[in-house]
């Protein structure tokens, strides 16, 4: 197969990760624009490169041109998320969605690997449209916590370099360093809920303090510049204290005197409207 080709076969697969990377991203933006927890910390994408598609065609002793049949990694996405519970509401959500196809399952969280590998995977079909159509592709989700990532990471890297042969003494403390992993997602899953409402809460006032400026600018327009100063000191006033229900309760009352002027202003428009009829 010549490079041109090569590209050819890898460019829908390129397309799919973008798009991919794209959604799973504003899933994220969903739930934030929703004000509820979101479980996804962060998206990674990437296409094997050719000489990790020829390595593995080699070691499972696959033909070239039965590659795109036998490769179901070509094109990976990666979804970080912070606790072990979150796995799976991932996973249900994927399932769900109309635009992807989930063909098959590996469980490596029950069922870690030998090297204690830890990670949930999804292989799933995607259609991407192309100058010639329609075209399905497979991808694969990995989904893992942020721990499992830290360790698949090194883990990875040592086998690179021992090309898969990682020394007893590196195995060993490789281990122990899996098993020390699940201990911490353990621990993590036990302060969840208190996290959760954390991010919540701050979630909440971040959106406030924006709609709080919006606000504030559009009182310029309509207001005297002296009272909206007035306003907007009372809001740093509030802010530093850091009290989310002062935040709220001013939130409520700016809102209020916002729509309060437009009215005197839209009221004053109609009574200028009237005097030129």
């Amino acid at each position: 197969m010549d490079i041109v080709q090569w590209h050819r076969l890898l460019y829908p697969y390129e397309q799919a990760v973008d798009e991919l990377m794209l959604k799973f991203n504003y899933m994220k933006k969903e739930y934030q624009v929703l004000g509820r927890y979101c479980p996804i910390e962060h998206v990674i994408g990437r296409v094997k490169s050719i000489t990790s598609i020829l390595d593995k065609l080699q070691r499972k002793n696959v033909p070239l041109e039965r590659v795109e049949q036998e490769i179901e990694d070509i094109a990976g996405i990666r979804i970080i998320c912070q606790f072990v519970e979150d796995i799976s509401r991932i996973a249900d959500v994927i399932s769900k969605r109309s635009d992807i196809e989930v063909v098959e399952i590996k469980d490596y969280i029950r069922n870690k690997k030998q090297s204690g590998y830890r990670s949930f995977h999804m292989v799933v079909k995607y259609v991407v449209n192309s100058l010639d159509g329609p075209r399905t592709v497979n991808v694969e989700i990995q989904i893992r916590t942020m721990a499992m990532d830290f360790w698949a990471t090194i883990e990875h890297s040592l086998q690179y370099k021992y090309k898969g042969e990682i020394p007893e003494h590196a195995d060993v403390r490789l281990s122990n360093a899996a098993n020390a992993v699940s201990a911490l997602d353990k621990v993590m899953s036990s302060v969840r809920e208190d996290v959760m409402d954390a991010q919540l809460s701050s979630q909440i006032r971040n959106q406030m303090v924006k709609d709080i400026a919006v606000t504030i600018e559009r009182l310029y327009r309509i207001t005297p510049k002296r009272e909206v100063e007035k306003i907007q000191d009372e809001f740093y006033q509030i802010y530093q204290t850091g009290n989310l229900d002062l935040l709220t309760r001013f939130y409520e009352q700016i809102q209020l005197i916002a729509e309060t002027y437009k009215a005197q202003v839209n009221e004053r428009g109609e009574g200028l409207k009237k005097t030129d009829d």
